[in-house]
């Protein structure tokens, strides 16, 4: 305190910010980090005694009120605490301490210091820490394509594993791998034929379901390939996932629940090859007036299975798909 007859009458924690508030007798505040107890700011806001004060559920600030009834909302601007920070010069090693701050409660504003910690952490060969600073930083700065080949151009000690092997594991130990990360991973463990990795991290949720993680799977393992389909949430790939591992008979019930509109033609298309029989019973699936108006027209269905040449699975469809004899369907 500046002022020896000076001293503490309210205190404040705010635990979003891990900061402290404390307001004296004379209406000063001070805002100090509660690790380092660094002094982050002080300013005289009244010169009425403030007898009570209490939490800001919405901000995690303080609401005061002083002995003249005058009401104050203290609070921390969350997009500005870490730039003030870094341009304070009264504060002891104020870099780290924004940095710390940033990693420990995800703010905005130390990309620059993520970035160089990250640096120096990579030249000093600890690649452990260098992935912790790039977990720890906001949204894509350092988890993308450009930090995952400077992994990959470093070089191997004696005895250790691949720097990049130390980036994605020290990842997968306490977070999920993002979409890029997954996909990079993916590369040299099915180059591996280890798919059983690969299973056990999607039971762990430690990757990002994509289309593309999907693709690049789907000639070691179908069955793999259609689960991630299934949870990137991709209807074409779902469909073209269960043509390929033989499930056609969950094409229109997937088709139903999810309420996909699917183009059956393309789908008779690509089964008639791999399954002409199956593609019989799909196409009188979604040629039925049963449940509505058809899916596909019986024409062009009938223009499918004569560009393969399936003349007797063409003609079985036919015989159940005109069992109505419907006059407008007589030129079939």
């Amino acid at each position: 305190m500046q002022d020896p007859t000076d001293f503490p009458v309210l205190m404040q924690d705010c635990p979003r910010f891990g900061v402290v508030f404390i307001i004296t007798k004379l209406g000063n505040l001070y805002m100090y980090e509660v690790s380092t107890a660094a002094l982050l700011y002080r300013q005289k806001f009244t010169d009425q005694l403030c007898v009570v004060a209490t939490r800001n559920p919405k901000t995690d600030g303080m609401i005061v009120i002083n002995k003249a009834g005058q009401i104050f909302a203290i609070n921390v601007e969350e997009n500005g605490l870490i730039p003030y920070i870094n341009s304070a010069g009264h504060i002891a090693d104020n870099k780290q301490l924004s940095f710390k701050l940033a990693q420990r409660f995800h703010l905005s504003g130390a990309d620059d210091v993520f970035v160089q910690m990250f640096n120096q952490k990579l030249a000093s060969g600890d690649y452990a820490g260098a992935a912790n600073v790039a977990k720890d930083a906001p949204g894509t700065l350092l988890r993308n394509s450009e930090t995952i080949n400077k992994f990959k151009s470093l070089p191997q000690m004696p005895g250790s594993p691949a720097p990049i092997l130390i980036y994605f594991n020290s990842l997968l130990q306490v977070t999920k791998l993002n979409a890029i990360e997954s996909v990079e991973l993916a590369k040299p463990v099915i180059a591996q034929n280890k798919l059983n990795l690969i299973e056990n991290w999607i039971r762990e949720q430690k990757l990002t379901m994509t289309d593309e993680l999907g693709d690049l799977i789907r000639q070691a393992n179908p069955a793999l390939a259609l689960n991630i389909y299934q949870q990137s949430g991709s209807p074409e790939k779902v469909i073209q996932g269960l043509i390929e591992t033989g499930q056609l008979e969950k094409i229109m019930p997937y088709c139903e629940q999810t309420g996909h509109i699917a183009d059956f033609v393309k789908i008779l298309r690509q089964i008639m090859p791999i399954n002409a029989q199956a593609a019989v019973g799909l196409a009188q699936m979604v040629t039925s007036r049963d449940n509505g108006a058809p899916k596909a027209q019986i024409d062009q269905v009938v223009n499918v299975f004569l560009e393969f040449n399936k003349l007797q699975e063409c003609t079985a469809f036919l015989l159940e798909a005109l069992k109505n004899n419907r006059p407008d369907e007589g030129h079939l």
